[in-house]
């Protein structure tokens, strides 16, 4: 340090030009003339001439500015200013940026020299001035180019609760941003990492480690959401912009949560910036959305919106190639946050967010001629945060208003739910060694239903219904962490009370978790526990009301064979207010290696195992048939090698081998295990690697290959004759035959532009660059006889625009 600071000091600069280029008081190096521009260096030591000393000055001349981070305009604090004699004699003076990013050039010779910046996490900085540029009215202000691609800030959590899972998993902005096929969505982004499966079409939904998608919750701060997609699944509820943090959880996760037994995602809110009012807004083929942000007061505030205008867009096609529109998506989501200080150690948050979406379906096949399908939802929340000395407290009040219908010409079904939210929560340090977390949650839903369905053909009757009823899951925790050297132990116990109308069900479930490091490259951890969640068993009170999908209600070809997780797209209302209560529970296990193999490289496998079982209630279908009590049984093996984003690389290869068979318990509670699940894909590999070039130029490309998901097949039909003769299907086994194998590279182009008081970056992302006809269903001949298949996705071209301030 002694040597670069002696080296700085006598760093000399460049020799000065026959003539003096004039500069403007905002400047920025590439608003400065050819020979003053910045020249990129990795070192921050300045070279110069051995005789270049100081020089005694005669005059007090002074030369004052400040430093702004181009793009961003945040001050640049710590920041080393260097001002270099460019006639006569050599001499350097030097200063250091305050908090504010001003600085003072004091003792000069003159005011014509040589100007040099050298700050860390940008380019460095040196051009000439003259005397003019810093007599002006106002001290100039410098922006100076950030290195890298400009785009994002690095964040440093200060806050000291515990994780979901020491088997989470993190993505930086940078990484979720930069992901061929995601369009920069947080939650898209999971189905490149171990666990996650790729869903048909691209879209969005979470299935991690063969789990149903209604087994795994997504928390968004400290309160789930009712869904995590908009419908069908096009965008996440919640833009990257708003936040902090995601940690991906697929088994495992700690005695904090509850209410799942599947897998876990926590999305972390930020809160809006102090440092001057700023902002984005960004424009693609299906949304556009803006946020601002900004202090008020001793806090901040920020606001963020979406709107999918992809419905404009299909209507307008559909009008001029077929004379009408079959299919018009139309989704929007809002945030709101303020935030401000409540004393020391102490902070208090409120956030409003909510999501809107409405699917119109019009197609001569289905009910009616038309399907309208509708959800939404709107939250409030309150977060107080206390710190106080080893002592940490959390208390969180919320209130959400559900609601989702599905209607066509003859069939109506609407639900509207008011959920009351609590999480209360206390960690304390009373040493090095021992930490301890404790605290409670509940959720209290009350709901009314209306059902509505007209007679087919104008015979029978009218069937209008309005229910009512109130559901509750609540739970109490605690979760101790022994640090012992090299091994951390953490045992975890949760007591959780389900409720419905009339019943009730109670669940403890232990939890541990294991970590030893035998060695600094080395990180063994072991997982083990019980999940438990609310099931329902729905009871219609008049045919097809109780279970009511808008898939089903398209009215379909049948001879159409789509997989199962298409069906988990829509919000199916199958939740009757007279529904019967079950318990559903899962024992997993999992136990992973991780090895830093050089500075930025790691190694990961894990191995995985979990046991589902619904308990649901002693019950008969409508055909007098007894319900069996289902169950499944998953195992695998993940392995990804990862390499750190660094300041020009990022990647990983991601492998899971996985099974996952379904079927029911026997009268001595014996698993019969019958056939491969709804979710079973058995190979999923994903290899993806990105590179950041110079001039803020990025480039990313993903390589997938993936089973296809199971399906129950039509191995033949019998055919009868009469006035209007048809063909009926014969089906095969539950889940024998899969979907043809899934292949396909994707490319992502970035360009980004660092303006003094902004940033515009642009990209093009290119699915399926080699236009595989990957299938995603079948469609079977009139007569059953053979198949052809239902293409996928082709080549798909994305173009996006975004601008920061």
């Amino acid at each position: 340090m002694i040597a670069v600071a002696l080296g700085l000091l006598l760093a000399a600069p460049p020799s000065a030009a026959a003539q003096e280029p004039h500069v403007p008081s905002d400047i920025s190096p590439r608003d400065a003339p050819a020979s003053a521009r910045p020249v990129p260096s990795t070192s921050s030591r300045l070279d110069a001439p051995t005789s270049a000393r100081p020089v005694p000055s005669t005059s007090r001349l002074e030369a004052r500015g400040s430093l702004r981070s181009a793009g961003e305009r945040q001050p640049l604090v710590g920041a080393r200013v260097f001002a270099g004699g460019r006639r006569g004699p050599a001499w350097t003076r030097e200063a250091v940026t305050a908090a504010d990013g001003s600085f003072v050039l004091a003792d000069l010779p003159a005011l014509d020299f040589d100007f040099i910046v050298v700050a860390a996490g940008h380019e460095r900085l040196e051009q000439a001035t003259t005397a003019g540029f810093w007599r002006r009215r106002r001290p100039p202000v410098v922006y100076v180019q950030p290195a890298g691609a400009g785009r994002y800030r690095t964040i440093v959590a200060q806050e000291r609760y515990p994780k979901p899972s020491p088997f989470s998993v993190q993505l930086a902005p940078d990484e979720i941003a930069a992901l061929p096929g995601s369009q920069g969505d947080p939650l898209r982004a999971l189905q490149n990492l171990p666990g996650a499966a790729r869903v048909p079409g691209g879209l969005g939904l979470l299935i991690f480690r063969g789990a149903a998608p209604n087994q795994s919750q997504v928390f968004f701060g400290e309160h789930p959401v009712p869904r995590a997609f908009h419908v069908p699944g096009l965008a996440s509820i919640v833009p990257a912009g708003v936040l902090s943090g995601l940690q991906y959880v697929p088994s495992n996760f700690a005695a904090n949560y509850g209410n799942a037994t599947g897998g876990l995602v926590v999305l972390t809110p930020r809160v809006g910036r102090r440092d001057g009012v700023h902002g984005h807004a960004k424009l693609d083929i299906i949304s556009a959305g803006a946020l601002v942000e900004g202090p008020i007061g001793r806090g901040s505030f920020m606001i963020a919106a979406q709107r999918g205008y992809l419905d404009v867009a299909l209507k307008t096609v559909g009008r001029l190639a077929f004379g009408s529109d079959y299919l018009r998506p139309k989704y929007g989501d809002y945030q709101v946050v303020f935030d401000h200080p409540v004393g020391p150690g102490a902070s208090l948050t409120l956030r409003l967010l909510g999501a809107s979406d409405v699917i119109r379906f019009n197609s001569p096949a289905a009910a009616g001629g038309g399907v309208a399908l509708s959800a939404g939802f709107h939250r409030i929340d309150l977060v107080y945060k206390k710190r106080h000395g080893p002592w940490d407290f959390l208390l969180s009040p919320a209130l959400r208003l559900d609601s989702g219908g599905i209607e066509t010409a003859t069939d109506l079904r609407r639900r509207f739910d008011v959920v009351g939210l609590l999480r209360a929560e206390a960690t304390t340090r009373p040493s090095r060694r021992f930490q301890l977390t404790f605290g409670a949650d509940t959720q209290l839903d009350r709901h009314r239903v209306r059902s509505h369905v007209e007679p087919l053909f104008g015979r029978g009757e009218t069937f209008d219904d309005v229910a009512r009823g109130f559901t509750s899951a609540s739970g109490a925790y605690v979760t101790p962490l022994l640090a012992l050297g090299r091994f951390s132990l953490s045992p975890g116990l949760r007591a959780s009370l389900f409720t419905g109308t009339g019943e009730s069900k109670f669940s403890v479930d232990p939890r541990l978790h294991a970590r030893w490091a035998p060695h600094p490259r080395v990180n063994v951890q072991i997982g083990a526990g019980r999940y438990s969640q609310a099931s329902f068993l729905p009871l219609p009170t008049a045919p097809f009301v109780g279970n009511f999908s808008a898939v089903d209600a398209l009215g379909l070809d049948g001879r159409i064979v789509l997989p199962a997780a298409i069906r988990y797209l829509d919000p199916r209302i199958d939740v009757d207010p007279r529904s019967r209560l079950g318990l559903m529970q899962a024992i997993q296990l999992s136990a992973s290696v991780h090895l830093r193999l050089t500075a930025g490289l790691g190694l990961d496998v894990t191995g995985f195992w979990r046991r589902d079982r619904n308990h649901i209630p002693r019950a008969v279908n409508p055909f007098g048939q007894a319900v069996e009590d289902r169950g499944a049984v998953t195992h695998g093996l993940e392995v990804m090698l990862r390499h750190d984003l660094t300041r020009r690389l990022f990647g990983w290869v991601a492998y899971t081998l996985m099974q996952a068979r379904v079927g029911s318990f026997d009268a001595h509670d014996r698993l019969t295990v019958r056939a491969a699940n709804d979710f079973d894909q058995r190979h999923n590999l994903v290899a993806l690697l990105g590179v950041k070039l110079p001039r803020r130029w990025q480039i990313a490309g993903r390589f997938r290959v993936v089973t296809g998901l199971p399906f129950t097949p039509v191995v033949g039909g019998i055919k009868y004759d009469g006035a209007f003769p048809y063909t009926s299907p014969v089906h095969g086994a539950y889940n024998s035959v899969r979907m043809p194998v899934f292949h396909q590279l994707d490319l992502r182009i970035d360009k980004t532009w660092v303006r003094p008081r902004s940033i515009v970056s642009a990209y093009l992302d290119v699915q399926n660059i080699y236009n595989r006809q990957n299938a995603e269903g079948l469609w079977y001949l009139t007569d059953y006889s053979g198949t052809q298949t239902v293409v996928g996705v082709p080549i798909l071209p994305v173009f996006g625009v975004r601008l920061e301030y």
